[in-house]
């Protein structure tokens, strides 16, 4: 999944390609709250980044897509969910998770959609995304007002890694839904890549109203 940034400084060449790039790194978190989740082994995808030393390299397919940032006091990298992104959360995230929690605790997700810009003070609005019934790669908006919710700053730790999404149209091919969000496949975890029927789709949506 792609949970580490680079910043590109240089295209030296497209043919072949090769860039000069930086890794974005941090060794803390203490931007979005006092437990040190870095330092338990946990990737940072949140917060306040460092840009470090410049290398070379020739490999194209290790980026997946561009990423929205801003920058900070003395030269810091920040990066914080924007509306309108598409995001895996961890699903079972808990402020008590540590390097002994076992990994098929850890990696289990659900995907939101960034409904606002992320703040200081209120945190990141989002709403569930729920598998379109037939398609493997593409999700709606959860229909239930009550399903929306606010992740504080202190739980930025719950977003695994942005998601590259398009907003379908409907003039992409035939029964292509308009207004649903197909996902990029490389970027979704396995376990939501699964294709439902619209039976299993009524029986998600029932349980997430009652």
């Amino acid at each position: 999944m792609p949970r580490l940034y680079a910043m590109v400084q240089k295209v030296i060449s497209l043919k072949p390609f090769k860039i000069r790039m930086s890794f974005l790194n941090s060794k803390t978190n203490i931007e979005l709250g006092p437990i040190n989740w870095v330092a338990s082994g946990f990737s940072k995808t949140c917060g306040d980044f460092r840009v470090g030393r410049y290398e070379i390299t020739e490999t194209i397919n290790m980026f997946s897509h561009r990423v929205r940032w801003e920058k900070g006091r003395r030269g810091v990298v920040r990066i914080v969910p924007k509306k309108g992104d598409t995001w895996a959360l961890y699903r079972n995230w808990s402020s008590d998770w540590n390097e002994l929690t076992p990994d098929d605790v850890i990696y289990k997700y659900e995907m939101v959609e960034v409904l606002e810009d992320f703040d200081e003070e209120n945190g990141v609005t989002v709403t569930p995304l729920v598998k379109v019934a037939g398609f493997k790669t593409v999700f709606h908006r959860h229909m239930d007002p009550k399903e929306i919710r606010r992740i504080p700053k202190e739980e930025l730790f719950r977003f695994s890694h942005q998601v590259p999404s398009h907003l379908l149209t409907g003039d992409e091919g035939r029964n292509a839904p308009k207004g649903c969000h197909e996902l990029d496949p490389a970027a979704t975890p396995v376990d939501l890549l699964k294709v439902i029927t619209e039976v299993e789709e009524e029986v998600v949506m029932a349980n997430a109203e009652t």
